[in-house]
């Protein structure tokens, strides 16, 4: 349910990686997608699907699975 910018993604990924990678912004290209966000309120209902990890949670082990790799 929340919103979560590329570079709150890049900071949190520097905290689990132990890194300190700095974002390269480069001129908007046509096309690009400037805001997203999932609902998942569709699935909740026909599929009774429910989140169950946060999201820094879910980063975490995402990332510990590819290192893992």
């Amino acid at each position: 349910g929340g919103r979560i910018s590329l570079l709150d993604l890049v900071d949190r990924l520097n905290v689990i990686l132990g890194t300190q990678i700095q974002p390269v912004h480069q001129p908007a290209r046509p096309g690009d997608i400037k805001h997203s966000r999932a609902n998942v309120a569709k699935a909740g209902e026909l599929l009774g699907f429910e989140p169950v990890v946060e999201f820094d949670e879910g980063l975490a082990r995402t990332a510990g699975w590819f290192r893992n790799r």
